[in-house]
């Protein structure tokens, strides 16, 4: 129960996230389980730790240009803050809706956000070592513009399982996504909870507040990742 539940912190923020990948997939055949297939592929390229050996400061800035590429063209930031900050979102200014994604992108780059980068952190003797399954894809309105993507991540080396399923919508010729869930936990859900509550005893430039230092604090101690935690358990403390 302690690993299934130090797996949903970290995949709370996990996102193996959809990347646009045209060149190796017909736009035909990108469905919203094609494009979450193709982020895994793109992910193949991340690098893991050998032999217990920390990583590069090339690998490291690798990684992180990877997760940033991948965050910036296949995962709608905007639609997130705007489902998890729920009634106030309506009452931020044009500008706070401008920077609020970016705070929240900015937040998610930091963070272990992908299969790769979690089954490292949990399976760090056999490599990284996962599998993936997919169970396809739920459309989840008449005109098929959102849809949800049912899958199973499993670290064989930790005997672990969890389901891991993604809210999309349709954008262009492809897919982003929205809203990840874990294990029936639900990460719109999940930020809705805990921004409404900061916002409701403290303010709105409260939250920001919280998350700018939070972001500050992990860039001034930047070197060998911290998986643990995410933006929202920082930002509610």
């Amino acid at each position: 129960m302690m690993k299934r539940n130090a797996i949903c912190r970290i995949l709370v923020w996990t996102l193996p996230m959809l990347v646009m990948l045209l060149s190796a997939v017909s736009v035909a055949a990108i469905t919203p389980t094609a494009s979450i297939k193709a982020l895994d592929t793109k992910l193949e390229q991340f690098k893991v730790r050998e032999g217990g050996k920390p990583l590069s400061p090339e690998d490291e800035a690798f990684n992180q240009n990877l997760k940033r590429e991948v965050i910036s063209g296949t995962f709608d930031v905007k639609e997130l803050s705007r489902l998890s900050l729920g009634r106030h979102w309506k009452e931020r200014t044009p500008q706070e809706r401008e920077a609020f994604p970016k705070l929240l992108s900015d937040l998610l780059e930091e963070k272990a956000l992908f299969s790769k980068e979690q089954s490292i952190q949990k399976s760090k003797h056999s490599g990284g070592k996962y599998s993936v399954s997919y169970s396809g894809h739920t459309f989840l309105n008449a005109e098929k513009t959102r849809a949800f993507v049912k899958t199973r991540v499993s670290v064989p080396s930790e005997k672990i399982t969890i389901t891991l399923n993604y809210r999309m919508k349709k954008a262009g010729d492809g897919w982003v996504i929205y809203d990840v869930i874990v294990d029936e936990a639900s990460l719109v859900d999940n930020y809705r909870y805990q921004f409404n509550s900061i916002i409701k005893k403290h303010g709105y430039p409260e939250l920001v507040s919280r998350m700018s230092n939070k972001l500050d604090s992990i860039r001034n101690k930047r070197g060998p990742k911290d998986a643990s935690g995410d933006a929202a358990s920082a930002s509610a403390h």
